[in-house]
């Protein structure tokens, strides 16, 4: 590598952070979990009482495959046994995005381009700017 095109040592030093934390995570799944209370079609239930007890929770894992959206319902059970890999998942994409803007300053720093704004491919969405598009459909993600 061309001396002048290497990362300074607190630069090394925040990849090697990131490289080390990345290698102690565990399994992982894609997508996230939203816990669900839904209406049902009985006309005397409680769920359309006022105020509604809707049913649920159920857990919502929602995932892309090909492009396109898939879900599945967890149990309990389920839920209790793989919700730290979906926990794993999100760190994973979190310390991408730290690794890409560090490689973005370096470069920056490098070819003395304009600072800009860090990537954004790997980002976690603020799921709480958009609300349910069924309104007797109350979705809360983890």
């Amino acid at each position: 590598m061309n001396e002048e095109l290497r990362a300074l040592p607190e630069e090394d030093a925040e990849r090697r952070r990131i490289v080390k934390a990345l290698s102690e995570i565990g399994f992982c799944l894609p997508g996230s979990i939203g816990d669900e209370r839904t209406r049902c079609g009985k006309p005397n239930c409680r769920c359309k009482s006022d105020p509604p007890v809707l049913h649920g929770p159920y857990h919502h894992w929602t995932r892309k495959i090909d492009g396109k959206t898939v879900g599945r319902y967890l149990s309990d059970y389920q839920l209790d046994c793989y919700g730290s890999w979906f926990e794993q998942a999100k760190r994973i994409r979190i310390l991408l995005a730290e690794l890409e803007t560090l490689s973005l300053r370096i470069v920056e720093r490098i070819e003395g381009w304009d600072p800009q704004s860090p990537p954004t491919g790997h980002h976690l969405r603020n799921t709480d700017e958009h609300p349910p598009a069924n309104p007797s459909r109350q979705r809360n993600k983890r």
